[in-house]
């Protein structure tokens, strides 16, 4: 496949969208505290409960998607994060600060992975697989990216400019890609759907998609709580601040080389086969973490990490390949919507959740935790791939 423009343009606008709207808020809500005197487990419960706003809100746009195409909901996605990133340098008090929280994550879905795989999908309809795989390569740089850019703002201005120089990158960046993307006029039946007249879940469907929503959910609630959380719990576990380190860094080479392998290799094999690999390699990575509970050596976090990296790159391929495998792109946007906010339910749940079973039982009780959740992602995605989609793939897409 010859990339395309229009994809490495989605690659950069998502890279820009997760880097100022989510990466970018681990860096500066540290010195929001400071500057407020808050407790930073104030700050990051506000952005946690601030992704229940994106799990309402996903729903909403993957329907308007469908009705109107996505270059409209992404353009005015950028616009509203934009105006979110300026009130962040304005604010004046913990009120503001949750509602424009809260309004920075109700808008993240229209500029993130599921409105820019929805316009892939409108685009390239089944062949839209490579293209995915692309935008997810290029956007998993975002932390690479904009963590150390944030650090280094932060060194010539303060916190309120790095969010001016944020919403600026967004509009300079972001917006022209959004702007060309192509529109979009929806198939009558297509149509029927995003208005409500007809429904995924009334059309057949709901057994694969509750199958999809348990499986991705699960596994949004593992990346969620690594993310968070995985320092604290190695930590817990006996493992030594550098150790946990080192195991960290492994996670993002990992990711970026299944993608690689995934976009490379993709005639192979199906869009089933990848959810299968990327579910199965979550469940074997906390399998082998648990393993630490009878003897935590230095390597097993190691592995741990390469193994689960190589989920993680995975499962963001899958949020938008495999419905686009079971269901066509008919109603694509309604789809990702649903699936979206199950997943980031739990998601917001996660953080929370797993640092309190870990403060209150032990990290050992957290990791099984985790174990068992990785157990269902799996063992849905295993029920998902004995059924058969519903639309037919195109070879080699």
């Amino acid at each position: 496949m010859k990339p395309s423009p229009l994809t490495i343009g989605l690659g950069v606008s998502m890279t820009v969208g997760y880097g100022t709207l989510h990466y970018s808020f681990s860096v500066l809500a540290p010195a929001i505290a400071r500057d407020f005197g808050w407790e930073t487990s104030f700050v990051f419960g506000v952005f946690s409960a601030g992704l229940l706003a994106g799990a309402v809100s996903a729903p909403i746009f993957g329907r308007s998607i469908d009705r109107f195409g996505a270059r409209p909901i992404m353009v005015l996605g950028t616009l509203a994060a934009t105006l979110a990133l300026g009130l962040y340098a304005v604010m004046q008090n913990a009120w503001q600060f949750a509602a424009v929280t809260f309004l920075a994550e109700f808008v993240a879905f229209a500029v993130q992975y599921d409105a820019g795989f929805a316009a892939l999908a409108q685009r390239h309809g089944q062949e839209a697989r490579s293209h995915v795989t692309l935008v997810t390569l290029i956007a998993g740089f975002a932390s690479t990216v904009f963590w150390p850019l944030d650090q280094w703002l932060l060194t010539l201005m303060d916190w309120r400019d790095v969010y001016l120089v944020l919403a600026a990158v967004n509009l300079v960046f972001a917006l022209p890609v959004h702007l060309a993307v192509p529109s979009y006029r929806p198939p009558r039946k297509e149509q029927a759907t995003a208005t409500g007249k007809e429904s995924p879940k009334d059309s057949g469907t709901r057994m694969p998609m509750v199958l999809m929503a348990i499986s991705l959910a699960a596994g949004g609630f593992l990346i969620s709580a690594v993310s968070a959380s995985l320092l604290v719990v190695l930590g817990a576990a006996g493992y030594s601040p550098a150790v946990a380190t080192l195991a960290g860094s492994l996670i993002g080479p990992s990711q970026v080389l299944a993608r690689l392998i995934e976009y490379s290799q993709r005639r192979l094999f199906t869009p089933v086969v990848t959810a299968l690999v990327a579910s199965g390699a979550l469940f074997v990575s906390f399998l082998l973490l648990s393993s630490a509970l009878v003897r935590p050596i230095i390597a097993v976090p190691m592995f741990f990490a390469v193994i689960y990296g190589a989920g993680q790159g995975l499962t963001s391929i899958v949020r938008g390949v495999l419905p686009l495998h079971y269901f066509g792109t008919a109603g694509y946007g309604q789809t990702m919507g649903i699936l979206s906010g199950a997943r980031m339910v739990l998601s917001a749940a996660a953080p929370v959740s797993i640092v309190f079973v870990s403060e209150r039982a032990g990290a050992g009780v957290a990791i099984l935790f985790l174990l068992a959740a990785a157990g269902i992602s799996a063992g849905a995605m295993a029920l998902l791939s004995r059924l058969p989609p519903l639309t037919r793939e195109v070879p080699g897409s």
